[in-house]
């Protein structure tokens, strides 16, 4: 009885030490009160705001090994797998009401995820890269991010038996607090959101990645030739429709209203992209298991990142209005992408495929027409992870 409490207290007070407060001061080079000061919240996210993007980075590694740190000790200690998160809470707990800070805080956002990645690493740090695709996406957003993400964080754990049941409610729990703690920033958020939505790069990104459904749900829900078929399915119908389309008028005039808040000018006279990604993905579906999942995540992240960093940030102009920003985006997320998702799927792919998969994606997308890499990417990396 004693020990659980112990091992609680100690947490609280690991959550106490203020390392955003300490890192503010550090890089500000004068006394800073982050409680008085541009978001009023003791966290990484305002010292980013007060002291710069590294510090604001350092902010959030030092809170996040707060509840990695916490959750750690309660498994060396013994304690049942359903307390790990209540250890990570405490921290939160102590990040939130410092007894160092006259219990001041913040949210504890960086401190739950960090107990995340202790509790299920490889399903954390998949999910971090949705998040990190919805802040380049949205130019923000942090919290609502993170709320739209975790239950798949907890849904693949379970499915892959990397914690328990009553674990992943005591996990569900500290993110429940972290949002109810946080819900005035998520309502910032929320209409941070809808300020984004009016840009249509925005919601033809957000569209496309509603196309995660295949490889995040029907796959692991349904097997590998459910997912196979519901893509040949797909991809069936919208050849299909684009045929309709091309011969009754009345249906390209349907489709070009349907798909108007989302669709390219010359998309209503040509092949849309929407079916050409159902074409490229099927086709990668039919390498052996699960090469087309995995292929499939690579392509809509990677083109995903490929025109948002290509927009952001782009300065260096390549072939056909790409941008080496944007290639280098791509490059990036699709290694990492191919790398962890082979971790969840439980598929042997080294850290030199990876790198070699999302290389040969990286340049198909670089140096296809514009709408083409939709057909081609996934392809590609299917065929690259296949042969190596």
């Amino acid at each position: 009885m004693f020990r659980p409490a112990i091992v609680l207290i100690s947490c609280y007070l690991i959550g106490s030490v203020p390392w955003s407060a300490i890192v503010a001061k550090i890089f500000s080079g004068a006394s800073i009160d982050l409680s008085r000061e541009g978001t009023r919240n003791v966290g990484a996210t305002n010292v980013w705001y007060l002291a710069g993007p590294i510090a604001g980075c350092i902010a959030a590694a030092g809170d996040a090994c707060k509840g990695i740190l916490a959750v750690s000790i309660g498994r060396w200690v013994g304690l049942p797998g359903f307390m790990w998160p209540l250890c990570g809470w405490m921290a939160v707990v102590g990040h939130t009401w410092s007894v160092f800070l006259k219990f001041r805080g913040g949210r504890g956002a960086s401190a739950t995820v960090g107990a995340f990645v202790a509790l299920m690493p490889w399903e954390a740090l998949a999910c971090g890269l949705m998040v990190a695709t919805g802040l380049l996406t949205f130019g923000g957003c942090l919290l609502l991010s993170l709320a739209a993400v975790w239950p798949f964080c907890l849904v693949f754990a379970l499915a892959r038996g990397a914690v328990d049941f009553k674990t992943a409610c005591t996990a569900a729990f500290l993110v429940l607090w972290v949002l109810a703690l946080g819900w005035k920033n998520l309502h910032s958020d929320f209409i941070a959101l809808s300020e984004a939505m009016s840009k249509h790069l925005v919601r033809r990104k957000l569209y496309r990645f509603s196309a995660l459904i295949f490889p995040a749900l029907i796959y692991p829900a349904f097997g590998y030739g459910i997912f196979r078929s519901v893509l040949l399915v797909s991809a069936g119908a919208a050849f299909a429709v684009e045929y309709l389309r091309f011969h009754v008028p009345k249906v390209n005039e349907f489709v070009k209203r349907f798909f108007a808040p989302v669709g390219r000018p010359r998309e209503a006279e040509h092949i849309s992209s929407t079916t050409t990604f159902l074409l490229g993905s099927a086709l990668a579906s039919l390498f052996p298991e699960p090469i087309g999942a995995i292929s499939m995540v690579v392509l809509i992240l990677g083109d995903a990142w490929a025109s948002l960093c290509g927009t952001k940030f782009g300065r260096t102009p390549l072939i056909g209005g790409k941008t080496l920003e944007g290639s280098l985006g791509c490059f990036v997320i699709s290694c990492l992408s191919c790398f962890l998702m082979s971790k969840l799927f439980n598929y042997p792919i080294s850290i030199f495929q990876s790198l070699t998969a999302a290389l040969a994606a990286t340049v198909v997308e670089a140096l296809s027409p514009s709408g083409l890499d939709n057909l081609t990417m996934a392809s590609v990396a299917a065929l690259v992870l296949y042969v190596i």
